[in-house]
């Protein structure tokens, strides 16, 4: 929330590069595509003749530049490190002819916009998955029997009748997974960088393909936990934390893991029987969690229909993110080259 009183703020103009001096070692930058005022916190750059401001700010992106920015920044640690006009302008740098920067800043503007589109492409499938669950739940959408007649509507279970614990524990050949809102359950190590875990693994909870986990702690959106299925082809270990559950069949599984995608219908099933306790730990047993019900198609044919469905979905919309990913990764390879 910004203060009432303006006096201070900096003047900002179209083309301008706006940077946050304690955050420039970061790269935190921007082009102004307006004429306003921002935060005092802020120092202004106005281009002068032969200078495309969005080259620079891809450029200010490069290792090469942040290289500099820590290098050139005041201050005892990375808390207090400050870039202030005069530090950033004795930086020296290559700097092509107007024509050449154009030229740059307008291939980077394609690639962009491929990312830009196949993001929103992402997000559509997304909302498309979200909606046919929904109507699957509410009976909008109906699969057929093979001899063309509907399967009998679906009943309310207790997830207790459908999911089930094994109680199984590391036996020294399983990788340490986490649980993540995007990516399901992912390594550890290749998710979050380092292991978490403690150096006693004989607690941790072992987690078979086609498992359910429920993780129990606030993540992302999802405050009250987050609910997903081992879509690895091996067995696992997590946190001895969480909630480990394998479903009756695979297909009720995958239906459930795709259901509480949504943050809304996870803090729906969750919010009555969950007490939130100290630094938002939640106060939940593994009993309590499967004593509530759902609506779920009990026929294995209809359960495998929709799970194939569901599939479909799931592969294109890995397809789009993959292509995102491989896009990103060469734009910053790009840079990287183009700049040196």
């Amino acid at each position: 929330m910004s203060n009432s009183n303006k006096s201070n703020y900096k003047r900002v103009l179209p083309k301008d590069i706006a940077y946050n001096s304690m955050r420039m070692w970061q790269g935190a930058c921007g082009v102004s595509d307006y004429e306003g005022i921002v935060s005092p916190a802020y120092t202004i750059l106005s281009p002068k003749n032969n200078i495309n401001s969005k080259f620079f700010y891809y450029y200010f992106k490069t290792h090469y530049m942040i290289y500099q920015f820590m290098k050139y920044s005041q201050g005892l640690t990375s808390d207090t490190w400050n870039l202030k006009y005069p530090l950033i302008s004795e930086i020296k740098i290559n700097l092509p002819s107007i024509e050449e920067q154009n030229k740059i800043v307008m291939f980077i503007e394609l690639i962009d916009k491929k990312i830009d589109l196949l993001e929103k492409k992402s997000n559509l499938l997304k909302e498309y998955k979200h909606g046919f669950i929904q109507k699957l739940r509410t009976g909008k959408i109906k699969f057929k029997k093979n001899d063309g007649t509907y399967y009998s509507d679906w009943k309310e279970i207790k997830l207790s009748e459908i999911l089930f614990e094994h109680k199984l524990k590391y036996t020294g050949n399983e990788e340490v997974y986490s649980v993540s809102v995007h990516k399901g359950v992912v390594n550890q190590i290749e998710h979050l960088g380092r292991s978490f875990a403690t150096k006693d693994l004989s607690k941790y909870k072992l987690v078979k393909p086609g498992d359910l986990i429920y993780t129990k702690s606030p993540t992302g959106g999802f405050e009250l936990g987050i609910i997903k299925q081992n879509k690895n082809n091996k067995n696992v270990v997590v946190s001895p934390l969480y909630g480990v559950f394998t479903p009756k069949s695979k297909y009720l599984g995958n239906y459930l893991d795709a259901y509480f995608e949504s943050s809304v219908n996870t803090r729906n099933y969750l919010h009555p029987i969950v007490q939130k306790g100290a630094k938002n730990t939640m106060n939940i047993t593994n009993k309590v969690f499967l004593s509530k019900s759902l609506y779920l198609p009990s026929v294995l044919e209809e359960q495998k229909k929709i799970s194939d469905s569901i599939n479909i979905i799931n592969q294109k919309s890995e397809k789009i993110d993959n292509n995102i990913l491989i896009i990103k990764q060469f734009k910053k390879g790009l840079l990287q080259k183009m700049f040196v």
